[in-house]
């Protein structure tokens, strides 16, 4: 990880200067994970990985799981400082996994998220700033999804990712063999692109799901946009469909009203209910 090293020396002070709203879920504290995940019937689990200590929580058995990826959470501070904890103010993804009916359900939440201080190994901020789809998180989270199936007795797979989440949850299909369908929720589908789309350091840290594109073209995929989402916009999804030869099991979902940081649960719900 010669890279990353080299990362965290630069302290990742030129990396990543965006506008604030861009990286913060908020200051307001961290997202009472394990309450929430009681009040929803969700039972909590730590896996081990090679890399990190991850938190995930699983609902209900079943031949098909569906699995939600948490979004970047409180990646920075400020404009220049990383956050210590990105455990997110505000779990998106954790909400919308809470309105899936399936008899299956996953949360996973992202390197470092949740953790206590027992399982903050690797805990560096290069892993949720210029390496947050890095190589050893994607690994780490395909363990814990193989877990997760094996958990509930499923045996094809399904993933939901928000924002970086999203990412992720293109990467894994990317060298899996399981996956029958992604859905991503405001995704970070070509980080090369939005970056420059906003001006700021790429993430060089990190693997970018555009480069796959040619390799998922054959996984069924709806793609759910915000006209009105500033932080990603829709150009994103259309940089990273325009690297594939046949998007034809590609479908992207544009709904409007919908900022970044707002309620994705009706416009998710809507498309879930009509693959049923």
């Amino acid at each position: 990880m010669t890279a990353l090293a080299r990362a965290a020396r630069r302290g990742l002070g030129v990396a990543l200067l965006l506008a604030a709203g861009l990286f913060l879920s908020g200051c307001r504290g961290t997202f009472p994970a394990d309450g929430f995940a009681g009040r929803q019937g969700f039972v909590p689990r730590v896996s081990h990985g090679a890399t990190f200590d991850l938190k995930w929580y699983l609902r209900g058995t079943g031949p098909v799981l569906r699995a939600y990826i948490e979004g970047d959470g409180k990646a920075w501070l400020n404009r220049r400082r990383p956050s210590t904890d990105p455990t997110p103010a505000e779990a998106t993804a954790f909400a919308l996994a809470a309105r899936d009916t399936g008899p299956a359900v996953a949360y996973l939440a992202r390197p470092c998220q949740f953790t206590n201080s027992d399982e903050r190994r690797n805990c560096s901020p290069v892993f949720w700033t210029s390496a947050r789809f890095s190589e050893p998180v994607v690994s780490d989270l395909s363990l814990v999804l193989d877990q997760a199936m094996h958990a509930a007795g499923a045996r094809r797979l399904q993933l939901v990712g928000f924002s970086g989440g999203g990412a992720i949850a293109l990467l894994e299909a990317a060298r899996r063999d399981d996956v029958e369908l992604v859905v991503t929720v405001a995704g970070n589908l070509d980080h090369a692109f939005w970056t420059g789309l906003h001006r700021v350091s790429p993430l060089r840290d990190s693997l970018n799901p555009a480069d796959f594109a040619r390799r998922l073209q054959s996984v069924d995929q709806i793609h759910i946009v915000g006209a009105d989402d500033a932080v990603m916009p829709p150009a994103v999804v259309e940089s990273y469909i325009g690297r594939m030869d046949d998007p034809s099991r590609v479908r992207v979902v544009t709904v409007r009203g919908v900022a970044h940081t707002d309620d994705w649960g009706p416009a998710l719900s809507a498309v879930l209910e009509g693959l049923e």
